[in-house]
């Protein structure tokens, strides 16, 4: 024998209660909205980024080093 589930039995109590008929219990609501689906980053696109960023940030380091007199 199965035991009843816990939140159908509230749920027919409240509704003796309040004198309401014992009709089909509705599915309760989930708390937590469903995810939206992630987009997802290209790959090819942040390798490129990254490469470029990359070459900006040693071609300005590489100047400063040329340019900047040694002591």
């Amino acid at each position: 024998m199965t035991r009843p589930d816990p939140a159908h039995l509230l749920s027919a109590a409240l509704r003796a209660q309040a004198g309401g008929s014992p009709g089909p219990a509705a599915p309760p609501a989930s708390p937590i909205p469903p995810a939206l689906p992630r987009k997802r980053l290209p790959v090819v696109g942040v390798l490129l980024f990254a490469l470029v960023l990359g070459l900006l940030a040693g071609g300005i380091v590489g100047a400063l080093t040329l340019l900047h007199p040694v002591w």
